[in-house]
């Protein structure tokens, strides 16, 4: 749905979609990279280029957060989230 002044209402118009206008100024290697990333990805923009890169590192940092905190249990802790996995599957 769109409101009088051409901004979507629903879900697609979610705070990741809009734009915020910014200028980097960035070395000449960079834009190459960012130029070579577009064109390997088809991106539409380099800002897509940008973009797509800043979620794919996002992506891994999450990984990275994921895997940490599961190292960090003790024994008793995995058994324990273990248990609750089989509880939750049972419940589906």
């Amino acid at each position: 749905m769109t409101t009088r002044k051409g901004v979507s209402s629903g879900r697609a118009a979610s705070a990741s979609r809009r734009k915020r206008p910014r200028t980097f100024s960035l070395s000449e290697d960079v834009v190459q990279v960012l130029e070579n990333y577009k064109r390997q990805r088809k991106a539409d923009s380099l800002t897509a280029a940008f973009e797509q890169i800043v979620r794919d590192w996002k992506q891994a940092h999450l990984g990275e957060q994921f895997t940490a905190y599961y190292d960090s249990l003790t024994s008793e802790e995995v058994k324990e989230e273990a248990e609750w996995g089989k509880f939750s599957v049972s419940q589906m």
